[in-house]
């Protein structure tokens, strides 16, 4: 794992947070921003996490994971994988941190990368939800959420995709499980967090598949090669 620049210091607050945001990240330019917020946090969240990047990289992407949670789970699915660099972002991103930052911290990276002969073409910011959701607003219009598929745990779900909506009104949200006993329970599952979010909040949330125990999964496989060609928005709908 590597550590942020050296060098990189606190860059003054933009007078308007909007401003030069999609100049930093066009719509249409060859990087693109994947925001995955861990629900819980725990590690079958992180394991989530990192199946996501090593899918995207097997998917054709070259991926900076940036990531701000720290421990990596054991026997992480990304490692190993050439197509994958991941930076330890929790010193340079602290609390506080805003969207203007983290395109500038990327933008950095990525021009380091190519003065040595490399470039990374897709970016995974990974974390705490609410951080993430705070680093991505005005560069991402969605953010993807890690999340158990356990009753008990539907409501926290859903009160952390209130807590974003209020806070930064994210236009998409797409939830894959990582503990679902099937993929029939997922799916049903996501009905009631979808159909309850819709409801009371107005907004949609897609069904982002199920991470399998063993690490590997089909639908992180489809959902890397969707969003793969995808420049617009983060999170690909998947059929249940």
């Amino acid at each position: 794992m590597r550590s942020a620049p050296a060098g990189y210091g606190v860059f003054e607050a933009p007078s308007d947070q909007a401003a030069g945001l999609r100049q930093l990240f066009p719509p249409n330019a060859s990087l693109r921003l994947l925001a995955v917020g861990c629900a819980s946090g725990d590690a079958r969240d992180r394991a989530g996490v990192e199946a996501i990047a090593a899918a995207l990289g097997n998917g054709g992407s070259r991926t900076l994971l940036v990531d701000l949670g720290g421990a990596r789970v054991a026997a992480a699915s990304g490692e190993g994988c050439a197509a994958i660099e991941r930076i330890d972002a929790r010193e340079a991103l602290p609390e506080g941190a805003d969207a203007r930052r983290l395109a500038r911290f990327v933008r950095a990276l990525q021009a380091r990368d190519a003065a040595a002969g490399g470039a990374f073409d897709a970016v995974l910011v990974a974390g705490d939800a609410l951080r993430v959701a705070d680093l991505a607003a005005g560069l991402a219009d969605g953010i993807v959420l890690v999340a158990p598929a356990r009753a008990a745990a539907l409501a926290n779900t859903y009160s952390q995709i209130k807590a974003l909506h209020l806070a930064h009104g994210f236009a998409r949200y797409c939830v894959a499980f990582v503990d679902a006993d099937s993929r029939a329970s997922a799916a049903t599952a996501h009905r009631r967090l979808a159909d309850t979010a819709t409801r009371f909040l107005g907004v949609a949330v897609e069904f982002g598949g199920v991470l399998c125990a063993g690490g590997e999964s089909p639908d992180w496989n489809r959902f890397a090669a969707a969003w793969n060609g995808w420049q617009g928005a983060p999170a690909p709908r998947l059929r249940h």
